[in-house]
This record gives structure tokens, C-alpha cells and sequence, in this order.
């Protein structure tokens, strides 16, 4: 079967296409109140030890570690705890590890809680500080990608931070409620110092993942890792066939070294995921690439939207054309929904691709990282998901600096020499940011804003408005059309985009 089209030929697209996508969950209008605001305020106000209410009863629930006047303190809210499971028929042991025990996730909703109690609930929701921080940890990278947002180099940039800083940066983490760290680079396996901000993140309960290239991911290291405490390594990719990788990433056999480190390190039992960023010379390729993730024993298949900046500017003319992007998010919705392996895209229009093309009982994206099954979890993703740039997401580069994304890091809000974290994040841009209203565009007009938003990094790259729309998306196809006649910085003037493979869509 051929792509569908509508009547001008472009791709059609369903505009919150799932029955049910706008259902009202009985927990928001919980939210909403006045007095649950009053009290999410009290249960997650942070002490002196950077703990609330909420994360003391939730680490002492179910411990049989406690004993005397601690266990008889805690006996109440455990009491609750067990009615409220009870009523639910959910499991206490299971809850207990894989929540109330969880640091990670407890961190998450303490924080959760204590940015509906200061901004109220909206969607998307604006956090009080980050729910996840991308670390570009170092400068330093032992090949030359030619789409690398960083520009990264063989050497450390002069200006990185000292190690005494980064594990500064991470006590800051850990004090605002940060739960999730992803650290990449450069080549973060190049980052002396990594081993040492790993044990730090451990010792505070931040859940840690990497981001890696992949042909430094010995065996040692990757078990290395495990012991540090990461629980997820993300190699990137970029296609089946050897030759066409090596190129893209500038090193002769790059391929068979990333391919080894995803062996070593699915064989030493971390959750692993297969990272490809997909340009308009090997899109067709996406059911190829994720056969390969699958083979190799990945548990993710994670999308890099394909970003204008760094290095990329220099091959802009690789970048999709709307109606390719469309394309491969109806590919992705389907791999999703197969169920073979995990689907994740830095492309805010893949939570709105979810809505549209998945079935009611379907899995849908909460975010760039995490997805789930059915209608309660469509209610979320209005919440978290879409892009996250400056509203539950910043950037933290090597030197220290803040920027809203890894993709705009020409953007810089503050540094963590200058200013603390919490005060850098509490800025002007961060809260137009959070409000997608302000958008221009269709961004700002889409029915499906909360789930997408569009990529901020884009519309910057391309309009140099970060508020402005995300040319890639198909519903902004006037928008591309006007930067393609106008000859600006689009995909070869518009003259060599390929026409999409004849295959089966989602």
C-alpha cells in the first residue's frame, strides 16, 4: 500500500484521533481543588535533608527495618496505605518495590506534587524544577559525527567544570528534587570523572541512564556501569548498513565497535536501547533498524529527531520533510504497538502521532522517555508529554551552563558557577515555554498542543523563534513551504527530498 494522502497530496493526519483522547480523569478535578493544593503543599515541602512529608512515608512504609517508637510513628500512614491498596487490588509487595521504595519514582511525584501545589494543574503541567536533566558531561568524543548537535572534539573543552563542580552539580540535583540524570557528551566513557558523579547520583537515589556511542562499551565497562548504579545505556546507531553508519559518524568501523558494546552490554544484563536518528537518506530503513534493535536483544528503540544545529547545520539538507516525519511516526506508533520492543522519540509529535493512530487500548508516549497502556495513561501524557525543553527538562553543559535543550545550546538561561540551579530554572523564558498557548503558528492553535508542542529546538534552528511553530510537523506544512521558497536554511531548497518507500503504514 502506498502512504495515504488527502486531496493536495499531502499526508493525512488525524487530529486527536483516539476516542476518548480528551476524557477527564476523576484524579483532575482532585488536583484542581483549592484545598488538595494546600495539602500537596504541606506533604512535599522539602526539609533541611532535601526530603518532604510524602518521601518519609512513603520510605517507611512496608520497612521492616523499623523497630520501636519509629515503627509505632509510621504505623498510621502504612495502615492507610495497605486500605487504600486493598480497595485498588494491587499488590503490597510489588507496590512497595516498585514505588513506594523506588527513590526515583517517589522524587517524581514529590515533585509532581509540589509544582501542581505552587502553579496549579495545566496541561502541560510546569514543574518547579526539572523532572530530568541531559548532562553533555564532556567536550570529548572519539569520532565526528557529521549530524553531532555538540560539536564535539578529541580533547575536554578548556572550560569544563572541575570534578569537585560536577559532583556539586549533582548535590544541586538532589536538592531540588531531580529524579532522573541522563548523562552523555561527547563521549561520556571518555569522562574521567563519570565513575565518581555515577556513586554520587547513587548515593542521593537519582535514576541515572547514559547515552553512549558505543565502541568504548567494553565488557568491563558495562558491568562497571551496573555497579555504578545506571540502569539504562542508550547506543546510538544510525543504520543497518556498515558503510553508510561509518561515514555518518567519521571513523572507519565505528559500526562493528557500537555493535559489540550493545552485545556487552545486553550480555551483562543492562536494559539497553538502540538510538537512530533518521534523515531523509535513510528513513525507508526504519523497520530494518528496529529488526536489528530487536536481534540484538534491545529492550528500546529510541528515535533522535534530526536537529539543524552543531554540526548538523552542515547537512541540513538530509533533514524529513513534513510528510516523511509523519511518515516514520506512523511506523514508530506501530512498532510500538507490536509490542517486540520499547518505542521512544525525541519528536514531540510521536505523543501526538500515539493519540491519533493507536488503537483506545493501545500503548501511547508519556514523554520522550516513558510510555503506557490505555486511556489513564493518554490523561498523563496531557500532562508531561510533548517537549519538555525549560518546563519538566533543561540541558546541563560540560562548562556548567543551562541551556532549554542539548539542541539550543547557543541559548544560555545561567551557569552553575554563577547561580544556583533552582534560581536558573525559575526564568522568564522557562515560563513562556511552559505555556504552549503562546506558541505561533499551528503550535499554538493544534488541538493536540498538549500532547506535542512541537520541538522547540526546531522552530528555533529554523525561525530563530523558540516559541515559533515546528516546521517538521505536517500540520505546520504552510510554514515549510514558505522557509523552502524563501531558499532558508531548508532541506535542499526543496528540490531533493525523496518520495516515501510503498509499504504497509501503521
Amino acid at each position: 500500500m502506498t502512504t495515504p494522502s488527502n486531496n493536495n497530496g499531502r499526508i493525512g493526519i488525524r487530529e486527536g484521533g483516539t476516542s476518548g483522547a480528551q476524557a477527564r480523569h476523576i484524579l483532575e478535578d482532585i488536583l484542581a481543588r483549592k484545598s488538595v493544593r494546600r495539602l500537596l503543599a504541606l506533604a512535599t515541602r522539602m526539609d533541611s535533608t532535601g526530603k518532604c512529608f510524602f518521601e518519609r512515608v512513603c520510605e517507611n512504609y512496608n520497612n521492616g527495618a523499623l523497630s520501636g517508637f519509629a515503627r509505632w510513628k509510621w504505623r498510621i500512614p502504612e495502615l492507610l496505605i495497605d486500605y487504600a491498596l486493598k480497595r485498588a487490588k494491587l499488590d503490597r509487595e510489588f507496590m512497595t518495590e516498585k514505588l513506594f521504595h523506588h527513590r526515583p519514582t517517589v522524587r517524581a511525584l514529590a515533585l509532581a506534587g509540589r509544582s501542581v501545589a505552587r502553579y496549579g494543574l495545566s496541561a502541560p503541567q510546569r514543574f518547579v524544577a526539572p523532572l530530568m536533566i541531559v548532562w553533555n558531561i564532556t567536550q570529548a568524543c572519539n569520532l565526528r559525527c557529521k549530524h553531532c548537535y555538540q560539536s564535539a572534539g578529541t580533547r575536554p573543552a578548556r572550560d569544563e567544570l572541575t570534578l569537585e563542580e560536577k559532583l556539586a552539580a549533582v548535590d544541586q540535583m538532589a536538592a531540588n528534587g531531580v529524579p532522573f540524570l541522563a548523562i552523555a557528551g561527547g563521549e561520556p566513557l571518555m569522562c574521567d570523572d563519570l565513575w565518581p558523579v555515577l556513586e554520587r547520583a547513587r548515593q542521593h537515589g537519582i535514576h541515572v541512564t547514559i547515552a553512549t556511542n558505543g565502541t568504548l562499551l567494553t565488557k568491563e565497562n558495562a558491568v562497571r556501569l551496573i555497579e555504578a548504579g545506571v540502569k539504562y545505556v542508550e547506543v546510538s546507531v544510525d543504520s543497518t548498513d556498515t558503510k553508510e553508519h561509518d561515514t555518518l559518524r567519521g571513523v572507519p568501523g565505528a559500526w562493528e565497535r557500537s555493535i559489540e558494546g550493545i552485545r556487552n552490554s545486553v550480555a551483562a544484563g543492562m536494559r539497553t536501547g538502540f538510538a537512530t536518528c533518521f534523515t531523509n537518506r535513510n528513513v525507508e530503513t526504519v523497520d530494518e533498524v528496529v529488526e536489528l534493535a530487536i536481534s540484538l536483544g534491545c529492550r528500546t528503540f529510541s528515535h533522535f529527531n534530526f536537529i539543524p544545529t552543531g554540526r548538523g547545520k552542515q547537512i541540513v539538507d538530509a533533514d524529513l520533510t513534513p510528510e516523511q516525519r509523519e511518515w516514520l511516526m506512523r511506523r514508530l506508533v506501530k512498532h510500538l504497538q507490536d509490542g517486540r520492543i520499547n518505542v521512544i522519540s525525541t519528536a514531540p509529535q510521536f505523543g501526538r502521532a500515539c493519540v491519533a493512530y493507536a488503537p483506545p487500548d493501545g500503548l501511547f508516549a508519556t514523554g520522550h522517555a516513558g510510555s503506557g497502556r490505555g486511556p489513564k495513561t493518554m490523561v498523563l501524557s496531557r500532562y508531561i508529554g510533548g517537549c519538555g525543553a525549560g518546563r519538566c527538562y533543561c540541558a546541563l553543559q560540560p562548562n556548567g551552563d543551562i541551556t532549554p535543550c542539548v539542541y539550543i545550546s547557543s541559548v544560555k538561561i545561567g551557569n552553575l558557577r554563577v547561580k544556583p540551579l533552582a534560581e536558573i530554572w525559575d526564568c522568564a523564558l522557562f515560563a513562556k515555554l511552559s505555556h504552549r498557548d503562546g506558541y505561533r503558528q499551528h503550535c499554538g492553535i493544534c488541538k493536540d498542543r498538549a500532547y506535542c508542542g512541537g520541538c522547540r529546538a526546531r522552530a528555533y534552528a529554523y525561525t530563530d523563534d523558540m516559541l515559533g511553530g515546528d516546521p517538521g510537523c505536517a500540520k505546520n506544512q504552510k510554514l515549510w513551504d514558505e522557509l523552502v521558497a524563501a531558499n532558508r536554511n531548508v532541506v535542499g531548497c526543496g528540490t531533493c527530498h525523496r518520495q516515501m518507500p510503498n509499504r504497509q503504514t501503521a
